[in-house]
């Protein structure tokens, strides 16, 4: 990073504490006019301790002065709940200064005034803080015990919600991360459900300091962030310092150095301001890590030693051992060795005394080192028997026997020296013990060695595993470039092939001009994703070479985007063209700027509304041709946009895309720029449009002509605007099956339309959800519907009409161009009928519909036989049709003999609508409500009096029949004979 840049960030910290001082004033202020005008002791307190928490911000001495005023008029006062939170507030404020042991007995006190009182909150506020000041003594299972009190005894979220932060920082401490995690979560809810911001801060924070503990350093900058922010617009100085000083952290520990600099530096000027003195030691000892990773190493060493000095004057045991050996390592690499081994020393002490074995160990590896160096073996031997000492466990009893060997031999030595043995002993010994140096040598060495080749593998290791994901990825993405590519081909092809038989089936008749456009049109296509893939094909191995010719390049453009002009006429679009009228002479590729300008355009068009707006602007200064092409469709997002370029890649990967494509167009377009040594970008915002810059080199010939006033050429729509003619459009009256179309594709739908024409009635949707609503209101005979469509694929609605009472009746045949095997099972696991993959013979596909509708024609006509008993399943498919027709016959059987029970009655004991149940019961068993139910009584009248078991007016009456006449009509016209005679 630029130093002025540096200079801009620090700049606009210091006016953010400047800002952020400046309102702190005028609120204190604000407080101690407001403290002066108030005669009520209670109001005088309460502001005070307002008073205490600002001047907290900013002065520690007026801060404490305050604290100790209010608690000294809360006794007078004899006000006993102030009194407690008094004591409380002055507690935490001892505890932040780091005296600890104070801090507890003003706490005690407060808690014990809060437990004679029966004051609650002030108990739990009390207990909280004592947790915290246990947590910061390092006593943790005291810290646990008052955390656990809270959480035991009271119901108030906000102190629950301060204890599971205590108890996530015990966690945290002990190495419980999972544990600590948990509390801090619980934490975070609790703050969130009372809408307490600045907890909530806190406990983001933490969970921040969770992540970073590890070593999830994304998610941890991201926390801390969160928290951050909330912190700066609450004004919180030691939120947005605890926030700033991890955000150093991770990015020191991501080698982020720039950015942990500059939020060491935030960090360190808010923990100044604030007073907080073993914050602003971890501030320095984080600095000098940062110094050291950018090999700073004096600089390194002045932040360890005012880290140390801090930690010394605070009493910082723990830091005073880790700042200390820090301190060593720079005066080791700098060349002062012994001013390392004097450091350490003291650092071997502290980590002894508080029982830090991890740093003990660190600690006395490098005083063996040292001390064996400066040929001190005594000394280094006995740091290093104290290292094996404490990573006893990695090493095995045969080795400890080795180093109880070399002591034993050392004290020999000794001796042996004390009592002058003779010159050869003592040359044997030196032998022995260099033996044994050399054996320790060895064992580092292969340690080394090994940690390396460790190493080494596992770095082979990610790397094979990166590369697997990416061939994955990009198995992935073929994969899903040839289905796509697939269902390009086979559309266009079942178009194709079916009207060429159409034409060999009738060889007299003269084909029809729209079947001509259509063959065409649809060839074109196919020939075009030839092309395309055998342009990527030689790009790939690299035979694709330009052929420049000489010629108009404005006017090549020009032809190019003229073809649109119909199109955007078509879908009443803002088609704007600016070309500039000149004429720029130049040898250019023709055929590979004119696929470019096609592609980009085609792109803009597909990807924007009718009505919207597509531009297109060419532009020539110093020898460079810039092209824009602008849309205002709906845009791509930030996270999708670097992709874009990318071979194989669509936007719009699912079955419910809007727009066909094979995701070659914007590949295959920036790999002929880069061919013509141009380059192309992209700008876009979601819902707002795209804009691609195109920007190519070509040299312009001077042909000796005079060339005409540059000016441009705007071709809007309304050049080429038409006009299509009126169409009145005849329902179709005849009583035949009807059949929904649901296809995305128009010519593929006038061709399945055009074949099933003669012998149904054809209803058509553009996509699955318009099928949906027509399926619902218009209740075909048979649905037909493509796997592909935009809005809702054809397994959506295949999976809603199967499990919707009103349409799982009606059968479906689903149409796709994905032909495997897989595909076809999962289109009739979701409940189709059938499945036809594309191309298809138009003949198979009329006697497969024929079939179906035939199917379910017989099923309505056992259902309308003079049975009187009719078992749903045989006359059903599904078990969704099973139930509605028992549901529908045990409602029957349960009312019939009940005169005033009709139609009105068996919408509502079937909870449906009078339409939605007569076209439900129409469609299954060919009978209306009332003639199901008239049905229903004459076939139970005929049962009863087969059985002759009473007289035909007591019948009638026994089946819901009030006018005998009536009945007798109705029994005749069922079964031909009148009720007497049967």
């Amino acid at each position: 990073m630029d130093t002025p840049l540096k200079m801009k960030r620090f700049l606009s910290i210091l006016f953010f504490l400047a800002f952020v001082l400046s309102h702190s004033q005028k609120k204190v202020d604000s407080l101690r006019m407001e403290l002066s005008r108030t005669k009520i002791d209670s109001f005088q307190i309460k502001t005070l301790y307002r008073l205490f928490v600002e001047y907290q911000k900013n002065s520690t001495k007026k801060a404490e002065k305050t604290i100790l005023q209010a608690i000294e008029l809360a006794e007078k006062s004899d006000y006993h709940n102030l009194l407690a939170k008094g004591y409380n507030l002055y507690g935490d404020f001892l505890r932040i200064q780091s005296r600890e042991d104070s801090a507890i007995a003003v706490i005690k006190t407060g808690l014990t005034i809060s437990e004679r009182i029966g004051f609650e909150k002030g108990k739990w506020e009390a207990l909280v803080s004592l947790g915290h000041c246990y947590w910061q003594k390092g006593d943790f299972d005291k810290a646990q015990k008052s955390y656990n009190k809270v959480i035991g005894t009271t119901k108030d979220l906000g102190g629950t919600a301060l204890a599971y932060i205590g108890m996530g920082a015990v966690y945290s401490q002990k190495g419980e991360y999972a544990r600590a995690m948990e509390q801090y979560t619980m934490a975070s809810e609790n703050f969130l459900q009372l809408g307490d911001e600045a907890n909530y801060a806190v406990a983001i924070g933490n969970i921040g300091y969770i992540q970073r503990s590890l070593e999830n350093y994304g998610s941890a900058a991201n926390y801390f962030k969160i928290s951050d922010s909330i912190n700066n617009k609450l004004g919180n100085l030691s939120g947005q310092a605890f926030a700033a000083y991890n955000l150093s952290v991770v990015y020191k520990n991501m080698d982020v150095l720039d950015s942990a600099t500059i939020y060491n530096k935030k960090g360190l000027e808010l923990y100044s301001q604030l007073g907080y003195k073993k914050r602003i030691s971890y501030c320095h000892f984080t600095m000098g890590e940062i110094h050291v990773k950018k090999n700073n190493l004096q600089e390194a060493l002045e932040s360890y030693q005012k880290s140390l000095d801090i930690s010394i004057a605070v009493d910082d045991s723990v830091q005073i051992g880790y700042s200390s050996m820090a301190v060593a390592d720079m005066y080791n690499l700098l060349g002062n060795r012994k001013k390392s081994v004097a450091y350490l020393k003291n650092a071997a002490k502290v980590a002894s005394r508080m029982e830090l074995n991890i740093l003990s160990m660190d600690i006395h590896e490098r005083l063996a080192k040292h001390l064996s160096a400066e040929g001190d073996m005594a000394g280094a031997y006995k740091n290093l028997e104290q290292f094996v000492l404490l990573k006893d466990s990695l090493y095995t009893r045969e080795k400890r026997e080795l180093a109880s060997e070399i002591e034993a031999q050392y004290q020999n030595e000794q001796k042996t020296k004390e009592i002058a043995l003779l010159a050869s002993e003592r040359e044997l010994q030196t032998l022995q013990l260099r033996k044994r140096v050399n054996e320790r040598n060895a064992i580092i060495i292969f340690a080394v060695l090994t940690i390396l080749l460790a190493v080494l593998l596992f770095n082979q290791y990610r790397i094979k595993q990166r590369s697997n994901k990416e061939l994955q990825e990009l198995d992935r993405l073929k994969s899903n470039f040839f289905a796509n590519i697939s269902h390009e081909f086979r559309t266009p092809l079942t178009l194709i092939k079916g009207t060429i038989e159409k034409w060999e089936q009738n060889p007299g008749e003269k084909p029809e001009k729209e079947d001509v456009k259509m063959v065409r049109r649809n060839t074109n296509k196919v020939l075009g994703l030839v092309n395309q893939l055998l342009e990527l094909s030689k790009i790939d191995q690299g035979k694709l070479q330009l052929k420049p010719t000489e010629g108009d390049v404005h006017k090549c453009l020009r032809t190019a985007t003229s073809s649109f002009n119909s199109h955007a006429a078509q879908r009443d679009m803002d088609y704007r063209v600016k070309i500039p009228s000149e004429v720029l002479w130049a040898a250019f590729d023709r055929d590979k700027l004119e696929k470019v300008v096609y592609n980009l355009l085609s792109n803009a068009f597909k990807f924007s509304g009718n009505g919207e707006c597509v531009s297109f602007t060419a532009t020539y200064e110093t020898n460079e041709l810039t092209i824009q092409v602008l849309d205002s469709g709906k845009g791509i997002s930030g996270e999708k946009l670097p992709f874009i370029f990318d071979r194989f890649y669509q936007v719009d990967s699912t079955l419910t895309k809007e727009h066909e494509g094979s995701g070659i167009g914007l590949s295959l377009s920036k790999d002929l720029i880069e061919l013509m040594d141009g380059t192309i970008t992209v700008a876009s915002e979601e819902g707002k449009g795209s804009c691609f810059t195109v920007q190519i080199p070509i040299e312009r010939i001077e042909t000796g002509q005079p060339r005409p006033k540059e000016q441009e050429q705007v071709t809007g729509n309304k050049q080429a605007r038409y006009t299509t003619p009126f169409r009145l459009n005849k329902s179709d009256k005849r009583n035949v099956p009807t059949i929904l179309l649901v296809e995305d594709n128009e010519d593929m739908r006038q061709f399945i339309k055009a074949g099933l024409l003669d012998e149904y009635r054809i209803l058509e949707a553009v996509n699955g959800e318009d099928g949906l609503k027509m399926a619902i209101s218009k209740m075909p005979d048979l649905v037909i519907t493509d796997l592909m469509m935009p809005k809702m694929d054809g397994v959506d609605l295949c999976k809603k009409m199967k499990t919707m009472v009103e349409t799982c009746h009606i059968p479906i045949i689903m149409l796709t161009a994905k032909a495997g095997v897989e595909n076809k099972i999962e289109g009739l696991e979701t409940g189709a009928d059938d499945y036809l993959t594309k191309p298809f013979e138009t003949k198979e596909l009329l006697v497969r519909a024929r079939n179906l509708i035939e199917q379910r024609r017989k099923f309505r006509e056992l259902f309308s036989s003079q049975a009187t008993k009719i078992d749903p399943k045989e006359v059903t498919v599904n078990s969704l049709d099973e139930q509605f027709l028992e549901k529908v016959l045990d409602l029957l059987e349960r009312e019939h003999a009940d005169s005033d029970f009709g139609v009105a009655q068996m919408q509502k004991g079937l909870a449906m609508s009078k339409t939605q149940l007569h076209r439900k019961l129409k469609a299954i068993t060919n009978e209306s409500p009332g003639e199901l139910l008239r049905n229903f009584r004459l076939k139970r009248a005929a049962q009863l009096l087969s059985q002759n078991v009473d007289s035909v007016t007591q019948v009638a009456y026994q089946v819901g029949f009030n006018n005998l006449s009536y009945f007798a009509k109705c029994f005749k016209e069922l079964y031909g004979v009148s009720p007497s005679s049967y």
